[in-house]
């Protein structure tokens, strides 16, 4: 199938925009910012734990996760330098931290969709590339709420959500299309992408959001909240 990689964009596009429309509806708390982070944060651990390290220990085994993980810290830590050096001017100090957080969540996140985009390319027409389809419309669903929580909180609006959608399935088209026509996946590369990926969307939901939340509440009502994002994660993925 010479469109692999265009239905993949289009499901992945699906997900992801689904994604935004529920973020837009968190939007509507804003006035509790740390109940967002903590929910968030709890969405971001469950979609870690439930689906990322799992696909990751899969592929590469326990010695590819440790040695990808570390990379990926010192990957976040650098993004976060370059970031520093960049002013972001939003009027508000909570909408800079809003907006930094969606833009790491971002690459983090385009990160971990080209090894998808490659693994659906290169099983598509197979029922296990069927398969691969479903799952890549409904976990992208909760990788939007996570992304555009922080960008909608920020203030950005109807065509933030276009542009990111977009930006967000081009590496599934990519590796759709790379992965249709080239056919050879090296699991413990893919693996590799992947835990880079995990390394920085943790790092982002322990010291962007949850540490923030805590500050600004306490750790019994952080905790309690996050635990509510994952358990949202765990009925999802288990229905």
């Amino acid at each position: 199938m010479d469109e692999a990689w265009i239905v993949g964009t289009a499901a992945s596009g699906i997900g992801i925009g689904a994604g935004g429309g529920l973020a837009w509806i968190l939007k509507k708390i804003k006035h509790n910012f740390t109940f967002i982070y903590s929910l968030s944060t709890g969405l971001i651990m469950g979609l870690l734990f439930l689906e990322m390290l799992p696909e990751s220990i899969e592929m590469g085994g326990w010695f590819i996760l440790v040695c990808g993980l570390a990379a990926g810290i010192a990957l976040f830590y650098f993004i976060h330098y370059c970031l520093d050096k960049i002013t972001i001017i939003t009027g508000s100090k909570q909408k800079d931290i809003f907006v930094r957080a969606g833009l790491l969540l971002t690459v983090s996140i385009a990160l971990h969709n080209f090894p998808v985009g490659l693994a659906l390319g290169s099983t598509m027409g197979t029922d296990i590339g069927g398969t691969l389809l479903a799952t890549l419309i409904l976990h992208n669903v909760p990788e939007g709420i996570i992304i555009f929580t922080p960008l909608f909180l920020a203030g950005f609006g109807f065509l933030t959500w276009v542009l990111f959608t977009v930006l967000m399935t081009v590496p599934i088209a990519m590796g759709a299309a790379f992965g249709q026509y080239v056919g050879i996946i090296v699991p413990w590369l893919l693996a590799c992408i992947v835990n880079l990926a995990i390394a920085i969307i943790f790092m982002i939901a322990v010291k962007e959001l949850f540490l923030l939340a805590v500050k600004h509440s306490s750790i019994a009502y952080s905790s309690a909240v996050g635990t509510l994002g994952f358990g949202i994660i765990f009925i999802y993925f288990t229905i």
